[in-house]
């Protein structure tokens, strides 16, 4: 028998990211080990009440794994080693009726934590295995296991992992993204906008007011990368069909339903339960930095992103340098705001962010060999079967 403790949280602090894709990584073991006729044992451990009721959440069905709370705080991960080891130690002497070899065999620890250390690693490396998932690359990393899918490129401080798996082919996507199906269309009317649940920034509507008011602030601005006027077809651009994904905790979520209201071009969408198929029905997107471009790219859907967070960057940079998802910037320079959130506060005439997108939007939809190159690229860099590649690691070391 494989027993694995994942070590993961969430919270309105550090969003759900974390949890998703552990609990993406349990399954595939889950799944993993059926498919061998093998054992494993799974629970999630979270630091409080928060994590245990976002996790449960987001069960196919009720106590789909266990789960523990360690009841301490999550950003000082260190304070909770002695209770994790005699927390593992219990579980492991509880009176399993296992073969003498399997109760011996160490446990798995699968850390996916931005407040994981060098020290945390080493305080509990001689009583379980260990996996990482980084996304950082800022200290050495001393595990049996290291996952970065944002890059396929090895650095100095992974030197004292044991194994690692790098590079998009290990990105852990939801079953749904496992070479779903996608077909380019010969005319392009739809148009995904996913900016986060919160959409900081408030790209979506400040993206919106840009095409559909004729009183905006500007409505050509400047390209500042060049110098040169930027060009787009508003008269097209405003007959394709926007869907907005979004959620309460969007400071703009009244607004962009009044918007929507108003335009029958605009649709937004909440608690999207099958992700897939609204990106299979789009035929381009716009999207933040994060697991959606992973998503997207398994899919198919031409795209653009932009960078609103620096642990972002490593996988924004990345899809672009291979040219399958070009990036439009970063949104934290070029798009100033009030402190009230405010839209037209400060004129975008000036948003190279806007008018990249706003550029490769016009492109993509006037061009559909444009937009079958790019699908083509993007499905053959990613599978979306990352989870399962994880899965089958962890159950074979």
């Amino acid at each position: 028998m494989t027993t694995i403790y994942f070590r993961t949280d969430g919270n309105s602090d550090i969003a759900t990211g974390h949890l998703m894709r552990c609990l993406t990584i349990a399954r595939a073991c889950t799944q993993a080990a059926r498919s061998k006729d093998e054992n494993v044992q799974i629970t999630f451990l979270v630091s409080d009440s928060q994590s245990r009721s976002l996790l449960e959440d987001r069960f196919e069905m009720s106590e789909e794994f266990s789960i523990h709370s360690l009841n301490n705080n999550y950003r000082h991960l260190e304070d909770e080693v002695p209770y994790l080891l005699s927390y593992m130690t219990d579980k492991s002497s509880t009176g399993r009726e296992l073969s003498k070899a399997a109760a011996h065999a160490k446990p798995w620890l699968f850390v996916d934590s931005y407040f994981a250390t060098p020290g945390y690693f080493r305080m509990l490396s001689g009583s379980c295995k260990i996996a990482y998932l980084d996304d950082l690359r800022n200290f050495d990393c001393p595990v049996n296991l290291l996952i970065n899918y944002d890059t396929d490129l090895d650095c100095p401080h992974y030197a004292e992992a044991s194994h690692k798996l790098l590079g998009a082919q290990y990105t852990p996507l939801r079953a749904q993204f496992q070479s779903p199906s996608y077909t380019v269309r010969p005319q392009a009317a739809h148009v995904l906008l996913s900016t986060g649940g919160t959409d900081p920034y408030g790209l979506a509507e400040h993206l919106l007011h840009t095409i559909y008011d004729t009183d905006y602030p500007d409505r050509k601005p400047d390209n500042t990368d060049t110098g040169s006027v930027s060009n787009w077809d508003t008269e097209r651009l405003q007959s394709l069909h926007y869907h907005v994904i979004t959620s309460r905790a969007n400071t703009r979520y009244n607004d962009l339903h009044a918007f929507a209201v108003k335009n029958p071009h605009i649709h937004i969408h909440e608690n999207v339960s099958d992700m897939a198929s609204l990106m299979a029905s789009c035929d381009m997107a716009v999207s933040a930095g994060g697991t959606t471009l992973s998503e997207l790219c398994a899919v198919g859907v031409p795209t653009i992103s932009y960078l609103m967070a620096e642990n972002q960057r490593t996988a924004v940079d990345n899809f672009a340098a291979k040219e399958i998802i070009p990036c439009a910037g970063d949104i934290r320079a070029s798009l100033p705001q009030n402190k009230d959130n405010q839209i037209g506060t400060s004129p975008l005439s000036s948003d190279a962010v806007i008018s990249h997108i706003l550029q490769f939007m016009t492109n993509m939809s006037e061009n559909m060999k444009l937009r079958q190159k790019s699908s083509h690229k993007m499905r053959a860099f990613l599978d979306g079967c990352g989870a399962g590649r994880i899965a089958d690691a962890l159950l074979s070391l």
